[in-house]
């Protein structure tokens, strides 16, 4: 779920897969005209004075992390770079204004910005005891900590469970707590690598310690749940599916918090499992 454009004087992006063009200030005050599922948008609005605002407009999400970076030529930005920051529940901020040095000599600038939903923190361990994503039957766990096909060490997914899982299959939430991410329109999936960004639909809940848990690879049209909303442990939040990176249909869940726009930490989780111990699962066993 990272997302990299690189922009010069005005904005060309590629959200979801598909070529946007620059979003005016008229349409920041008027959400309604902007094509949904965007996700993570750079709106630049110039001033009278000479200078320009960059602002992140979001949609379908409410808590990200963004790592800005730029190059200046006769020209200073508002802010420190690179710029890391977090929405924290925001739909639209500003992130840097930028200006020229000496307005009698030509400027200009370019700028790259990187993202993925959640929130900075410094937690690596939890005593928190998750409840198993379902309330069916029970179902193989096809890979987990540091897991030979997508959770190495250095990945996005270090600390991830995956459990092979029909389609169609019920998602629960594993803990309580608030919707601040969903994706549901894609149908694209498999093992080709172009398939590692942006292809998921997923819901991903903050939970009241500021860590954050993904429900990804869900069926298209397949989330149960809105933005803002709170859910209780073991509500319904979605169906399984095939989409994204995956080999074959199952539901992968990590827990974690961001560093900046492009790295994050999973934390090692444990589980309540149907015998009603808990456990630390183990790949190739049912749960």
């Amino acid at each position: 779920m990272k997302q990299k454009i690189l922009s010069t004087l005005c904005l060309i992006g590629v959200i979801l897969g598909f070529s946007l063009a620059p979003i005016s200030s008229a349409q920041l005050n008027n959400p309604e005209t902007i094509t949904k599922d965007r996700n993570v948008q750079i709106l630049e609005e110039k001033t009278g004075n000479g200078e320009t605002t960059l602002y992140a407009y979001l949609t379908n999400c409410s808590e990200v992390t963004i790592s800005l970076t730029m190059t200046l030529t006769n020209a200073s930005a508002s802010c420190k770079l690179p710029l890391v920051i977090d929405t924290m529940g925001r739909s639209s901020l500003a992130l840097a204004t930028v200006r020229a040095v000496d307005p009698k000599y030509a400027w200009d600038y370019n700028y790259q910005y990187d993202w993925q939903p959640g929130r900075r923190g410094e937690i690596s361990t939890t005593s928190f005891i998750y409840s198993l994503p379902y309330t069916t039957e029970k179902y193989t766990v096809i890979q987990t900590d540091l897991g030979s096909f997508s959770h190495q060490k250095g990945s996005w997914h270090e600390h991830a469970i995956d459990w092979a899982m029909p389609v169609g299959t019920k998602v629960c939430a594993a803990r309580e707590g608030t919707v601040v991410a969903i994706r549901q329109d894609s149908d694209k999936g498999g093992e080709d690598q172009k398939y590692k960004i942006q292809s998921s639909n997923y819901v991903i809940i903050m939970h009241d310690d500021g860590t954050f848990a993904e429900y990804c690879h869900l069926k298209k049209n397949g989330v149960a749940v809105s933005l803002g909303q709170k859910v209780k442990r073991l509500e319904c939040l979605g169906f399984s599916g095939n989409t994204g990176y995956s080999s074959k249909p199952h539901l992968h869940f990590a827990v974690f918090q961001t560093i900046d726009g492009q790295t994050r930490r999973t934390i090692p989780i444990r589980f309540k499992t149907k015998t009603g111990k808990v456990e630390t699962l183990r790949e190739d066993k049912k749960y």
